[in-house]
């Protein structure tokens, strides 16, 4: 029997495996209707069968891309999500031929790993686009928000370039990765671009998802909630190490060995933790370690951030959580960052506090581990 024979009469069941290991190893897909998460994994196997037979790849661009586009419609999906969900997808392929085939022959094999790639860069280029829209509204956005922020005619310009300047260079990172993965690499080449993609991937994310906060952090409205049962340590890890990655910083997370589970607005807490973690990048000693601190504490989660660094003088510290508050001589950032934070913290009926001692600077996050509070939408060392 041919590869694509069993391929074909396996579908169904590669399918379903795939699936499951996605629910495993991506919790937020469990989130989604299963038909929204599998829709386009079964004509990519036909696609992967009719590369097989007739060496025709026109269907596999048309199904990945497609996959890609429907992945930018989750809010929550990010790029490194997409090549997950692929590699899973090659390593059950394969597991289902090596149970169902004797000896596959390496050209099949070869095949199928060159469509499994390939499928990568077009739909992490098809998410990419879709996401990039927003950097193409980001000069009107910019002076809507220069003009609602009454931002003084000087510094009118320097506001609106500063944010083209900070997407740019993410944005920049992830189209040379996409030419490089284009003209064909080296295994272990490839994995090393896809770090630089996922990571730049992430800071482009966290950028627009920070401009867009201006609009949460100059409304008086609470923040709507959506909350989920998560493993926080899980998702700091994945974020820790994506800063380690596009920062080349020392960064040590220290929490339980076992996890830690919360209720909580997954998406909020990902980008207050990011904010947190950019201050310290910022204002941090670059020679010294960055600290993340998550524990449980009296039926609350608390995530810390620690850095070494000129201490914050304690005259200013209640007023750093200000929107548009930036230190005296600071020209770093928009000065929204830790209000977003205290924001989301306060939607979550928590809090944010800072302490500022021996030339370290620890700023904290709080929230209730169980779900309370807040209105909702719909819907080990290390």
């Amino acid at each position: 029997m041919k590869t694509a024979d069993i391929l074909c009469s396996q579908k169904e069941a590669i399918v379903k495996t795939w699936l499951e290991k996605v629910r495993e190893e991506i919790p937020l897909v469990n989130n989604y209707d299963k038909t929204a998460i599998q829709d386009s994994v079964p004509n990519l196997i036909d696609s992967i069968i009719t590369i097989l037979t007739s060496e025709n790849t026109r269907h596999l661009k048309t199904h990945s891309i497609e996959h890609g586009w429907q992945r930018s419609q989750h809010n929550a999906y990010s790029m490194k999500h997409i090549i997950q969900e692929y590699n899973l997808l090659r390593k059950v392929i394969f597991r289902v031929l090596d149970k169902n085939f004797e000896f596959i022959p390496p050209a099949d094999r070869d095949v199928i790993i060159d469509a499994v790639n390939y499928a990568i860069e077009l739909s992490a280029e098809a998410f990419f686009n879709q996401k990039q829209n927003v950097q193409i509204n980001a000069r009107k956005l910019a002076e809507k928000t220069a003009d609602r922020l009454k931002v003084e005619d000087k510094n009118r310009e320097e506001f609106i370039q500063s944010i083209i300047h900070d997407l740019n260079s993410p944005l920049n990172n992830i189209k040379a990765c996409i030419e490089m993965l284009e003209r064909g690499l080296e295994a272990t080449q490839a994995q090393k671009v896809l770090q630089i993609l996922r990571a730049s991937s992430h800071q482009a994310e966290l950028l627009i998802e920070g401009f867009l906060d201006v609009g949460s952090v100059d409304s008086d409205q609470e923040i709507p909630l959506k909350k989920e049962q998560i493993n926080i340590v899980d998702e700091l890890k994945d974020q820790v190490k994506i800063f380690k990655i596009s920062n080349r910083r020392r960064i040590v997370l220290h929490a339980p060995e076992k996890g830690l589970m919360a209720e909580l607005d997954v998406s909020l807490i990902r980008r207050a933790f990011s904010n947190l973690m950019n201050n310290a990048l910022k204002y941090g000693l670059p020679s010294r370690p960055i600290e993340v601190i998550c524990r449980p504490d009296n039926g609350m989660l608390t995530i810390s951030v620690r850095n070494e660094g000129r201490e914050i003088p304690q005259s200013i510290r209640d007023s750093i959580f200000n929107r548009y508050y930036q230190i005296s001589g600071s020209s770093k950032g928009w000065g929204i960052g830790l209000a977003f934070v205290k924001k989301v913290a306060e939607a979550h009926q928590g809090r944010v506090q800072v302490e500022s001692t021996n030339n370290s600077n620890t700023f904290t996050l709080e929230i209730p581990q169980t779900k309370n509070g807040g209105k909702e939408s719909s819907g080990t060392q290390r």
